[in-house]
This record gives C-alpha cells, sequence and structure tokens, in this order.
C-alpha cells in the first residue's frame, strides 16, 4: 500500500474528546438546578407562617373584643351618708322615728363606653323588710372608665310600720337602745354604648347598710355589696 494515499482522509490535529466530559457537564447541571424538595419545603414555611399570623390576629382580636367590646354591669355605691334632720321618741308606743339622710351615691363605669341612666331612680330606705321611706336619683351619664358622684337624698318616716305589729315592737326596742338598723336598696338601669353602634342595657343595683347612731345624729358601719 503507498503512504500517501490521497483519497483516505486525515485525521484532524488536536486533542481527543474524553469519555468523561458528559458526565461532568451533566454534573454541573445538576448543581445549578435546587434540590429536589426545596421548593416544597418553602411552600411549607410560608403556609406555617401565614398559619400563625392568623391565629395572631385571632388572639388579638379575641383580647380586643373582651377587654373593649364586652359590656359590663356598672357598680352603684353609697360613699357617705349624713343625718341632715332627725327626731325619734319612746315615750309613747310605737316608738316614733323620722329623719332625712343626705349622701352621695357613687356610680363606677368600667366599660369603654359611656353610661346613660334614666332619670329617677328611686331609693328605698327599708327597715326590717318595710320600706320606710326612701329618694330619688336624678339622671346624667357616667363616662367611659370613670366614676361619677350623685347627690341622694332619703326621707325615713317610722308610720309605714303602723301596720306592721313585729316591725313596730323591733323598732321601739332599738330606738330606745340608741341604734336602728337601716338599708338602702336601689337599681338603676342605663345603657352603655361603645364605640358609638355598640348598644346594651345594663341595670346596677346597689344594696348597703348603715347603722343610724340616735343619740350623736351620725350613721356609722356603712356597708355597700
Amino acid at each position: 500500500m503507498a503512504e500517501g494515499d490521497p483519497t483516505r482522509p486525515m485525521a484532524p490535529a488536536g486533542p481527543r474528546p474524553r469519555s468523561d466530559d458528559g458526565v461532568g457537564l451533566a454534573s454541573f447541571d445538576k448543581l445549578q438546578q435546587p434540590p429536589p424538595g426545596r421548593n416544597q419545603r418553602r411552600s411549607s414555611k410560608c403556609f406555617v407562617y401565614a398559619l400563625a399570623l392568623v391565629v395572631v390576629l385571632c388572639a388579638a382580636f379575641l383580647g380586643f373584643a373582651l377587654a373593649v367590646l364586652r359590656v359590663k354591669t356598672p357598680e352603684l355605691r353609697l360613699r357617705r351618708v349624713d343625718v341632715e334632720a332627725l327626731n325619734y321618741s319612746t315615750t309613747s308606743w310605737p316608738a316614733s322615728l323620722s329623719a332625712t339622710l343626705v349622701g352621695e351615691a357613687v356610680l363606677r363605669n368600667a366599660n369603654f363606653g359611656g353610661f346613660e341612666f334614666s332619670n329617677g331612680t328611686a331609693v328605698s330606705v327599708i327597715y326590717g323588710g318595710v320600706a320606710l321611706g326612701g329618694g330619688k336619683i336624678d339622671g346624667g351619664r357616667a363616662r367611659a372608665r370613670e366614676r361619677e358622684g350623685m347627690a341622694v337624698k332619703m326621707e325615713v318616716r317610722s308610720s309605714e310600720l303602723a301596720a306592721d305589729v313585729d316591725g313596730s315592737k323591733n323598732l321601739t326596742s332599738d330606738v330606745g337602745s340608741g341604734k336602728v338598723k337601716l338599708t338602702s336598696y336601689a337599681k338603676m338601669r342605663g345603657r352603655v354604648t361603645v364605640l358609638g353602634w355598640i348598644k346594651r342595657w345594663r341595670t346596677a343595683e346597689m344594696n348597703c347598710t348603715m347603722s343610724l347612731q340616735l343619740p350623736d345624729r351620725i350613721v356609722r358601719d356603712l356597708r355597700c355589696n
């Protein structure tokens, strides 16, 4: 065979391709691609964060509703009672007693809205389960989370016990001892308005006991439930 056969193609000059070049390129492509499951993990994290945010918002709204939107019943108490006029006698049976008591009732409104109460709240003065008289509290408004003081004047007359033999007997004994235990009771109905659109009716009750000291013409042991 001749050495320089012109019909036979000659091999190109330069380095021959290696068999592992394709493997290297494939490995490089794999490194560039995100590992499997990363997108799923990101989606799971986003879902967890969103769920946590919803829980926090729900808890915040619940706390807001319990603290602000919940309407409570205001508290009504007697803070002090003074004797303006007093007359009593034990020379006849039954004993007689008449007194004019003046004091200050305090309405505590713990709501985040004002409490408007009607005019003429009746206040009863009770002895032995029988009303001996009473007075009235004028209408008004207690602002949100504040206390409102109101003057109250109560009249007490033992003549209301005329038909109660046992009550008259007990009163005669108490007047003779110089100390008469009385109870002051009232119901105040009004409306609480929160944020201008939440309106709820509530009734505040007052139940206070006191001891009328006849010789000293003062009221002691004032307690309210």
